[in-house]
């Protein structure tokens, strides 16, 4: 069909349209026009109109009632006599809405009704036109389904349009608002729609760049802004994977916390309520002792998952607070050790502490320093349960050091520096217990005073933790 009346958009006073051709006739069978702004519209179908009354071609229209009152409006005022050209059947004004749900069941268009309906149109065009003659229409019930949110029914209606140019000699023109399309959500039925045309003419935007340099320019902008799009619409699919990978990380964080917490609980529970029938007994005092003594193995058990909690808020943003003071690293480690004694003892791990006779001077935080050696000696007794610990402090030139090392289970080298991730593991964590803080923590205290922590390790070989500190905090 011939485009380019829509395409040309001289002055909306005129008796006839130009028409560049742009491909051969069975080419331009089925075009679609692209439109930013209404009165667009009426300038296209005025084109269409005098461009087809002059080659005296049948015309149909199916537009909405506000462009045929516009558009009659505007051939009037050019002096085109349209009661003539409807009086004769060569124009034929048919209303978009009413039309399309002369053919539509279940908001979908049905072919029979169809065929029925817009083969009767152009039967009764084509019976007063002359012999060899194609019909030109122009139809806006694509554009209304797309304003009613239905674009894939848009693209079945334009297939039925083809189906039924194979029948009649036919040229159609159709119109979209390409706000229709206005999101990534939209690519889709927006290809679709191209696919379903011969031509595909782009807004008027574009179409008013007469100079091929703009044009050009126009084209590399758009293309431009399509890559920083499509770039956009990636960033954002991967913040929605991350979003749904920490909440999955959140909800199995919290399952596996609830079971941390309510294990210690419980046992101080029991503990608690065996203390009265201890008490009352002859020999109560001994076992109330025992009780005692478990009830406060288990508080500070529990205090310590509570206090690991709370490190995932106070390390979290990898601020973490530092309390530096003069300090002796060969004490601190060996009051460490000496506390976990009984953990050692119920993990039936036997700690061999090797330190430097002198001491190693240096400004730490003390208690953060304390905290790296506990949670590097509980991840021993853990997975080397039943086996030997050996703790070592040195000192070096520039830094000292802290090796921990187990004969457990050991580490594959593709998990190193997983373990290191907050709430994660080497093993599944039904197999172990903890929350997966402790190497987590242990690190970004390290990394606060300017040093580094490491793991050595193979499968069945045990695990050694190398900590190396600066004497001074960087």
């Amino acid at each position: 069909m011939p485009p380019s009346d829509a395409a040309s958009l001289g002055s909306h006073h005129r008796s006839q349209a130009s028409e560049p051709q742009v491909g051969p006739p069975s080419e331009r069978a089925h075009t679609v026009q692209f439109y930013e702004d209404e009165a667009f519209v009426i300038d296209i179908i005025e084109a269409y109109i005098t461009g087809g009354l002059a080659r005296g071609d049948p015309l149909i229209i199916i537009a909405q009632a506000a462009h045929r009152e516009q558009l009659i409006a505007r051939l009037m005022t050019a002096g085109v006599d349209t009661a003539a050209a409807i009086s004769t059947g060569q124009l034929t004004l048919l209303d978009a809405r009413e039309t399309l749900a002369r053919f539509m069941v279940n908001d979908r268009p049905d072919w029979e009704r169809f065929r029925e309906v817009i083969g009767t149109v152009l039967e009764r065009s084509l019976a007063t036109a002359r012999p060899g003659t194609k019909v030109r229409a122009y139809g806006e019930m694509v554009d209304v389904l797309c304003q009613d949110g239905m674009p894939d029914v848009a693209v079945t209606l334009e297939s039925m349009w083809n189906d039924l140019g194979v029948m009649y000699p036919l040229s159609l023109l159709c119109t979209y608002a390409i706000g229709h399309f206005g999101n990534a959500a939209h690519s889709r039925p927006f290809q679709d729609v191209c696919k379903a045309h011969a031509t595909v003419i782009p807004t008027e935007s574009y179409m008013r760049l007469e100079a091929p340099e703009a044009r050009m320019l126009e084209v590399s902008l758009l293309q431009q802004r399509a890559q920083a799009l499509m770039a956009e619409v990636e960033q954002r699919r991967q913040a929605e994977q991350a979003l749904r990978d920490a909440l999955h990380s959140r909800d199995e964080f919290l399952a596996l916390a609830s079971h941390e917490l309510k294990t210690p609980l419980t046992a101080l529970q029991l503990q608690l309520q065996s203390l009265p029938s201890a008490a009352a007994r002859k020999d109560g005092g001994g076992r109330l002792l025992e009780r005692l003594d478990k009830a406060i193995r288990h508080t500070e058990r529990l205090a310590t998952h509570i206090d690991g909690l709370l490190d995932v808020s106070r390390l979290g943003d990898g601020q973490v607070p530092l309390m530096v003071e003069p300090a002796d690293l060969s004490r601190l480690v060996r009051d460490t050790v000496a506390r976990a004694m009984t953990t050692a003892a119920e993990a039936d791990c036997h700690v061999h502490l090797r330190a430097d006779a002198t001491a190693i001077p240096g400004v730490w935080d003390p208690l953060r320093v304390q905290q790296v050696v506990g949670n590097l000696l509980v991840n021993a007794f853990k997975y080397g349960r039943g086996k030997p610990v050996e703790v070592r402090v040195e000192a070096a030139l520039d830094h000292a050091r802290i090796i921990v090392r187990d004969h457990g289970i050991g580490i594959a080298p593709e998990h190193h520096e997983r373990i290191f991730q907050r709430f994660e593991r080497a093993v599944p964590s039904s197999a172990f217990g903890g929350l997966g803080l402790g190497l987590w923590a242990a690190r970004q205290v390290v990394s606060a005073h300017g040093g580094t922590l490491r793991v050595e390790s193979e499968p069945g070989k045990g695990a050694t933790f190398i900590v190396e500190l600066p004497y001074h905090p960087s």
